[in-house]
């Protein structure tokens, strides 16, 4: 599971200058944005981040951390800003689905902002069927207990172990994330 305070500390550490919470939140946006400067409608990705837009801090964070580790990751709001989310439409629906098709795997970053999303179930039934490549990132507050909706049970989770990532079919079993990218299960580990 993924801490949100923790990562939120990772997030300042890695910042020169800090603002209020809501400018924090809004420069967070804004530096992921000009990442997207960056985006190629030729290249493929390791990764399709699904998440919340409310999420952008921790969202800038697990990118660049996934980036450090040698992954190419797609964050669809930066690399097609055009598109309005706000509504369901068949061009959104189709753009998301071209960009999808050039991602080997979806991190379903759920949270309590991710709870209201229409498009993020969309995205993680979509990649499921394509390549079932499909992990969920549960973002969690210190005192709080996954408890997500009863179909993301259905999926292994992604984890960070200090600056490694992992993905987890129970306790015992995981697999390192490179590996399951190219293909390993989680199996159990002593």
């Amino acid at each position: 599971m993924l801490n949100r305070r923790d990562l939120i500390k990772r997030y300042n550490r890695r910042q020169t200058v800090l603002l209020a919470e809501p400018r924090e939140v809004a420069f967070a946006k804004d530096r992921l944005i000009e990442e997207s400067s960056k985006f190629s409608f030729f290249d493929n990705y390791d990764v399709f981040l699904s998440h919340s837009y409310d999420d952008a801090r921790v969202v800038k964070v697990i990118k660049e951390m996934l980036e450090e580790s040698g992954y190419k990751v797609y964050v669809d709001w930066l690399e097609d800003k055009h598109l309005d989310r706000e509504i369901v439409t068949s061009r959104t629906a189709s753009v998301l689905r071209n960009r999808m098709d050039r991602c080997a795997s979806l991190i379903y970053l759920t949270s309590q902002s991710a709870e209201s999303s229409v498009w993020m179930p969309w995205e993680l039934g979509y990649m499921d069927a394509k390549t079932g490549k499909v992990a969920v990132a549960p973002i969690l507050e210190d005192d709080e207990q996954f408890e997500g909706r009863e179909y993301l049970g259905l999926y292994p989770y992604f984890d960070l172990t200090q600056s490694s990532f992992y993905v987890h079919k129970s306790v015992g079993e995981w697999v390192g994330f490179s590996g399951w990218i190219q293909g390993e299960q989680p199996t159990t580990r002593i």
